[in-house]
C-alpha cells in the first residue's frame, strides 16, 4: 500500500531545497520586485492602444499615445536592467556582503556585455538589450559577478580602512578591488567571444541557451510539462508556481514582451505562449482551473460542508485564490480529485493554445494583467480588448465544469452519506440527558 504521508514529506523536502536554493531565491525575488514596473508598462500600453480607434487617434492627435508608448518602454521595457540589479542584490544580501555595490558592479559589467552603435551623436546602446532581450544574459552576469564578489570579499582580498572612518566610505573602499575584478573578469569574457568571431553576447546566448530554456515556454508540450510539475507540488501542498517561478517566468515575461513590442509597432504578435497564457488563459481560478470547481460546488452540492464550502470558496476563486478550495475541498493529497486537478488546467492549455494558433482567438499582445483579476476581464484585456479572449475562457470554464462534475458527484455522495449517517446516530442514541435528574 502507498503510504500518502512517507511521499508527501518526502516531495516537501525536495521542494524545500528547491526554494531554498539562494540562486533561484534571488532570482524568484527579482522577478516579484520587477513586478510592478511590468504592470505599470501593460497599463499605458493597453491605454496607449485601446481597441477603439476614435480614442487612440484622440491619443495621437493630442500627442499623447506616443508619451504612453514612452512609459512602457521606460517600464516594461527595463525588464533586464531591474533583474540584473535586484538579483544581484538580492543574492548579496543572502551572503551578506555590500548589497548596493554588488548590484551596481553587476549593472556595470551588462552593460559592459552589451553592443554599443555608433551614432552621429556618438555612441550609443540598443535598448532593447534593456529589456527582455536581455533577460538571459543579465540573470548570467548577476550570478557570476555576485559569486566573484563574494569569493574575494570573503578572502579579505579588499581595502581596509580603519574604524573611525565613515561606514559608507570603508564599504566604497573595499568594494574597489573586488570590483575591478568583476569587471576585468567580463572583459576578458568579451575578449575571448571576440576571438572566436561574436561580437553580440546577447544573440549568442539566446541561440544557445535560450533555445533550450525555450522548450519549456515556446513549446505546448514543455507548458504542459510546468503545468503538471505545478499541480504535483499543489497536490501536496506546495506552492507549485513558486516552486517552478525562478525557471519559467522569466521566459515567459520574455515572450509577453516580444509581444509587446510587436504590437505597440503594429508587427504580428509572435508568441502564444506567454506570461498571461498561463496565469489568466489556463489557471482560471488558480491552480487546476479551481473556479470551475468552486462553481459546482456553490451550485450543485447537497452535503452541508460541500454547501459552505461553495458560498465561502466562489468569491476568492472568482478572484484566483485557489487556497480556500484546495484546502477546504480538500485538493491535497485526496487522489481521488487528482485526475480532474491536472486535466483540467491541460486541457485548457491546449484548447487555447489551439484556438490561438488557429487565428480564432486573439493572442495575448504582452500586457500583463494582475493575475488576481477575475476571468473573462483578464481574457477581455489580456488579449487588448478582444471580444475572443473572454470567449475561450468561458468556453474552457465550462469544458472544466464537465470535467470536475464526476467527480464532485462522487466527493458530494460520500459526504451527504456520512452527514446523513451520524445524523441518525445521534437521532437513535440510547440515552437522552433529559432522562437524568440534576
Amino acid at each position: 500500500m502507498i503510504d500518502k504521508k512517507l511521499i508527501g514529506e518526502k516531495v516537501q523536502v525536495i521542494a524545500s531545497k528547491i526554494s531554498r536554493q539562494p540562486h533561484l531565491v534571488a532570482l524568484r525575488d527579482a522577478m516579484s520586485s520587477a513586478m510592478p514596473l511590468i504592470l505599470i508598462g501593460s497599463m499605458f500600453m493597453l491605454i496607449a492602444q485601446f481597441p477603439y480607434e476614435p480614442f487612440t487617434q484622440f491619443l495621437e492627435n493630442i500627442g499623447l499615445q506616443a508619451y504612453f508608448n514612452k512609459a512602457s518602454d521606460s517600464t516594461f521595457g527595463m525588464l533586464g536592467l531591474a533583474v540584473v540589479f535586484s538579483t544581484s542584490y538580492n543574492l548579496a544580501k543572502h551572503y551578506k556582503v555590500d548589497a548596493l555595490s554588488t548590484g551596481l558592479l553587476s549593472l556595470s559589467s551588462f552593460i559592459l556585455l552589451t553592443p554599443f552603435v555608433a551614432t552621429e551623436g556618438g555612441m550609443g546602446i540598443q535598448t532593447k538589450y534593456f529589456g527582455s532581450s536581455g533577460l538571459f544574459v543579465g540573470i548570467i552576469v548577476a550570478f557570476f559577478s555576485t559569486e566573484i564578489f563574494r569569493a574575494l570579499i570573503q578572502r579579505d582580498i579588499r581595502i581596509k580602512m580603519p574604524d573611525s572612518v565613515p561606514l559608507n566610505v570603508s564599504k566604497a573602499f573595499s568594494a574597489i578591488i573586488p570590483g575591478g575584478i568583476v569587471v576585468a573578469f567580463w572583459i576578458v569574457v568579451s575578449m575571448i567571444f571576440a576571438a572566436f568571431g561574436i561580437d553580440n553576447i546577447h544573440q549568442f546566448v539566446t541561440l544557445t541557451l535560450g533555445s533550450v530554456l525555450g522548450v519549456l515556454g515556446n513549446t505546448l508540450p514543455g507548458i504542459i510539462f510546468v503545468i503538471i510539475v505545478q499541480c504535483f507540488f499543489w497536490m501536496f501542498g506546495i506552492h507549485g508556481a513558486q516552486v517552478t517561478a525562478p525557471i519559467i517566468e522569466p521566459l515567459l515575461l520574455q515572450n509577453s514582451d516580444m509581444n509587446r513590442i510587436a504590437y505597440q509597432a503594429g508587427e504580428q504578435l509572435p508568441n502564444i505562449i506567454t506570461y498571461e497564457f498561463l496565469y489568466n488563459f489556463v489557471f482560471t481560478g488558480g491552480a487546476g482551473c479551481l473556479i470551475a470547481l468552486a462553481i459546482i460546488l456553490f451550485f450543485k452540492s447537497k452535503s452541508k460542508e460541500n454547501k459552505v464550502l461553495g458560498k465561502l470558496s466562489l468569491a476568492p476563486v472568482s478572484f484566483q485564490i485557489a487556497e480556500p478550495v484546495i484546502f477546504g475541498a480538500p485538493i491535497i493529497m485526496n487522489v481521488k480529485m487528482l485526475i480532474p486537478f491536472v486535466l483540467a488546467p491541460v486541457i485548457t492549455a491546449i484548447i487555447t493554445y489551439y484556438a490561438m494558433a488557429l487565428g480564432f482567438v486573439a493572442l495575448p499582445i504582452g500586457a500583463v494583467i494582475p493575475w488576481t483579476t477575475p476571468p473573462i476581464i483578464s481574457g477581455y484585456l489580456a488579449t487588448g480588448g478582444r471580444i475572443s479572449g473572454a470567449v475561450i475562457q468561458i468556453i474552457t470554464i465550462a469544458i472544466n465544469i464537465m470535467i470536475y462534475y464526476p467527480f464532485f458527484k462522487m466527493d458530494d455522495k460520500e459526504k451527504l452519506k456520512a452527514e446523513t449517517l451520524s445524523e441518525n446516530i445521534i437521532d437513535d442514541g440510547d440515552f437522552d440527558l433529559n432522562d437524568f435528574e440534576f
